[in-house]
This record gives C-alpha cells, sequence and structure tokens, in this order.
C-alpha cells in the first residue's frame, strides 16, 4: 500500500522538477551577438606645401568620414519579435547616414515611432537627437537570421567615433563580438600584402628596364602578383629572424 501512494507521489514530484526547468529553458535570456567594424573613408587636412583637402556633408566641412558595419545575429534558441534596436554614438561624433535591414531581405527597417517623430520634428532642442542615435523596429528575428547595419559617421574632433548598441527588450542581452585579427600563418595579413605590394611593385619597375623579353616579363609580373602576399609573409618572417639572432 506504501508503495502504490509514494511512486504517484515521486512522479509527480518529478513532473513538477522537468515543467520548471523547461520553463526556464524556453524564457532563458537571448544572448544577440554582434560585430562592428570601422572602415576609414577620408578626412580633411591642411598642408601648406600640398594645398587643403576637404571633406564635405551636405556642404559642410567634415573632419573625418568612417562608415561603421554592424552585423546582429540571433544565434539562441528561440524566435523574437518586436524588437528596438538602439544606436547610439559619443557626443563628439554624429550618424550622418544609416541602412538596417535583414539579410537576404529587400526591405530596409523601419524607425521606430517615437524616433520617427524626432526626424520630422522642427523642434531645435531636437537637433542633436537626429544625428546622435538611431532606433530601428525589428518585427521578427528569427532563430539564424542576421541583421546587417551600415553607418555614415564622423567625429568632430577627428578621432574614430564610438558607436553603442543596445536593447531594451525583455529577455535579451546584447554581447559584442570582437573580430580576430585576419592572419597569415601567424603574421598580419594586411601587413604582408601592403609589403608584398611593395615587392612586387619594385620588381616589376627593375623588370620593365631590362633587357628580358616581354612574354616573360609578363609571366613573371603575373606571378609575382599572385603571391605577392606570401612574399610579404616570408620578408616578415625573414626579418624577425635577423632581428631574433642579432638581439
Amino acid at each position: 500500500m506504501e508503495n502504490n501512494i509514494t511512486f504517484p507521489i515521486l512522479t509527480f514530484i518529478v513532473g513538477v522538477i522537468i515543467k520548471h526547468l523547461w520553463d526556464r529553458f524556453i524564457r532563458r535570456i537571448a544572448v544577440l551577438n554582434y560585430t562592428m567594424s570601422h572602415h576609414y573613408l577620408g578626412s580633411s587636412s591642411e598642408d601648406p606645401l600640398f594645398g587643403s583637402v576637404k571633406v564635405l556633408y551636405n556642404g559642410n566641412d567634415v573632419k573625418n568620414l568612417y562608415n561603421i558595419f554592424i552585423t546582429l545575429s540571433n544565434e539562441g534558441g528561440r524566435d523574437l519579435t518586436n524588437l528596438e534596436l538602439n544606436l547610439s554614438c559619443d557626443v563628439q561624433s554624429a550618424i550622418l547616414i544609416s541602412y538596417a535591414s535583414k539579410k537576404a531581405s529587400l526591405n530596409q527597417l523601419e524607425f521606430t515611432e517615437k524616433y520617427s517623430k524626432i526626424l520630422n520634428s522642427d523642434d531645435p532642442n531636437l537637433v542633436s537627437l537626429k544625428f546622435h542615435k538611431r532606433d530601428y523596429i525589428i518585427p521578427v528575428l528569427n532563430r539564424g537570421q542576421q541583421i546587417d547595419i551600415l553607418l555614415l559617421t564622423t567625429n568632430f574632433g577627428g578621432n574614430k567615433p564610438e558607436i553603442f548598441v543596445g536593447c531594451d527588450h525583455t529577455g535579451v542581452k546584447m554581447r559584442l563580438r570582437k573580430l580576430p585579427p585576419q592572419v597569415l600563418f601567424g603574421e598580419s595579413l594586411r601587413l604582408s600584402s601592403f609589403i608584398g605590394l611593395i615587392f612586387a611593385l619594385v620588381f616589376c619597375y627593375l623588370l620593365s628596364i631590362s633587357s628580358i623579353s616581354v612574354s616573360v616579363v609578363a609571366w613573371l609580373a603575373f606571378l609575382i602578383g599572385i603571391f605577392a602576399t606570401f612574399i610579404g609573409w616570408g620578408t616578415i618572417k625573414i626579418f624577425r629572424l635577423v632581428r631574433k639572432v642579432l638581439s
């Protein structure tokens, strides 16, 4: 008799625990990972010898221009709806132009109703908000989907603009995922390419003034162009080896 009562009670308790754990699994915090990359476009400068260079936006001088690419992805276990995505910059910067869309979609994301009112307002007190933030509404962000954002920005002090990404949606947490530097067998890919390009230009120039036939020069230049990055990588490795031996 005792066993007949104990088994249903234990089953009930186990069921309650499983239900509790399942609810916590379903309602767990969704982490939205995003990456951000800055791409320098140009800056204004004054030089007494070579003259001045001016970067303009709507006819007005700006210190510099940066394209900032942000990629936001839902890598969690549940679909999200009605997300409000908030973008802002530091006080010394301004967001000039912005575009946001869901990957593989032809439609751009719309601004939130509140931010749209700010954009359409003539209130001079709201001018700073127009250029220091962007608020987008994401109707649906299913598991595995991605949002692509492009910002054209400037910094009044000539520095690199800072962009902040936030979302106040219940149960959602934003997390910046830093992009790893591009490397080629342990060395900087950018530096390897730069050194290889210089080597290729010098080598091609020497070939052009030599007495070698044009066809041979063309083939050598073609091969140098293909392997320029690896030549740069090898140059860095040799330099490090020599410095290590001499130090």
